[in-house]
């Protein structure tokens, strides 16, 4: 493998372009925050987003999965998804699983209409 080669694998896959969707999924309130989100913030939450989009995605998202959606490492992720909580964005909540163990899952908050 050339110097190259290796640098295009760092880098990821190149595109031809992306599909442009029929409506916007970017929930509004996200764009005017941008300013104040930082990256790990921002790549956590377009990543509920998108479990969110995906059909039968209304499962809640785990600390692993979105270390393998955004690429971050765990602590990078947990920042993320802190920030993302005080900010209101997230909430998490406590699931007891295998043999009593105690995890968290996360998705997105919801604003009702009043």
């Amino acid at each position: 493998m050339t110097k190259s080669e290796s640098e295009d694998q760092s880098f990821g896959p190149v595109l031809d372009g992306i599909t442009l969707p029929d409506t916007v999924v970017l929930p509004p309130e996200i764009v005017p925050l941008l300013p104040w989100m930082s990256l790990s913030e921002l790549k956590v939450v377009i990543a509920a987003v998108a479990r969110l989009m995906q059909v039968g995605g209304a499962e809640p998202i785990t600390l692993s999965e979105f270390q393998q959606m955004t690429g971050l490492s765990r602590t990078a992720v947990l920042d993320g998804i802190e920030r993302a909580m005080k900010r209101g964005l997230l909430m998490r909540f406590e699931m007891t699983g295998y043999r009593g163990h105690t995890m968290h899952v996360y998705e997105l908050k919801p604003r009702f209409a009043r």
